[in-house]
């Protein structure tokens, strides 16, 4: 991201907080009805962001914190078998800290975070994603989660991801998405109230809609959407699933012999 470190968008809490939140919060909700993918764990209910007892439907994890957006990307990539194979090498961009940590525990996925502002365990590498610090073609698998709403010059954050991908690699891509109309952006907005009424948070720089695909096939990529709607409902009721991610499953096609 050009302006804004996803670590600016967290709450102001250590490291040593959040893990004792988190230790405590997983005891408390501790029950049968919902389960988290990522990291397995049984809840009676999700959680507020780094709520002790306050419960949100589709919420955090208790234990891990991911949100239902990056168990929904987990339950994708588990479903279409995007970490099949002998070995996955994975880029996270701005990579959240409980989906790094499910990536890291893979067998099979040797895990990449990449973000403004590097955190142990989660991203190793300090970098702008409009100008990403990588080898390109280094990559099997991309993920690039509610970020691209963040950046300014979207088009070449998106060049780089491809940039990055080896031929034949595949880019998870998720944002915010309206279906009634095209992307609405105005890079003349700074004001952070009125991009959180034109675009939906005061960190937004603007409101995708269905031609993001034209922005990503533009880039090279052959693309297709899957979208919330398709997914099993007991399955999204068990897992704490929203009805509106959706996501952009990215291929790097091969070059043509």
């Amino acid at each position: 991201m050009t302006t804004t470190a996803v670590g600016d968008l967290k709450p102001r809490l250590t490291r040593g907080a959040k893990a004792a939140i988190l230790v405590v919060r997983a005891g408390l909700f501790v029950g049968l009805r919902y389960r988290c993918p990522c990291c397995g764990w049984r809840v009676r209910a999700f959680a507020g962001q780094w709520s002790i007892v306050g419960t949100s439907p589709a919420g955090y994890c208790p234990r891990c914190n991911v949100k239902a957006r990056h168990r929904r990307i987990w339950r994708h990539l588990g479903n279409h078998a995007e970490l099949g194979g002998d070995h996955r090498v994975v880029l996270e961009v701005a990579p959240w800290p409980g989906l790094a940590r499910a990536l890291r525990r893979h067998p099979r996925v040797e895990h990449h975070g990449v973000d403004l502002r590097p955190t142990p365990g989660c991203a190793d590498t300090r970098g702008d994603a409009t100008a990403l610090p990588l080898r390109s073609g280094s990559f099997d698998l991309v993920l690039c989660v509610h970020v691209l709403e963040h950046v300014p010059d979207d088009r070449a954050a998106i060049a780089e991801i491809h940039r990055c991908l080896r031929e034949g690699g595949l880019a998870i891509v998720s944002v915010p998405l309206g279906f009634d109309g095209p992307t609405d952006e105005d890079p003349s907005i700074r004001d952070p109230d009125e991009r959180a009424r034109r675009f939906g948070e005061r960190d937004h720089v603007r409101a995708y809609g269905l031609d993001l695909a034209d922005r990503l096939r533009d880039a090279g990529f052959d693309v297709t959407l899957y979208r919330e709607s398709e997914l099993d409902p007991a399955e999204g009721r068990r897992f704490g699933l929203k009805g509106d991610e959706n996501i952009f499953h990215c291929l790097k096609p091969h070059s043509a012999a």
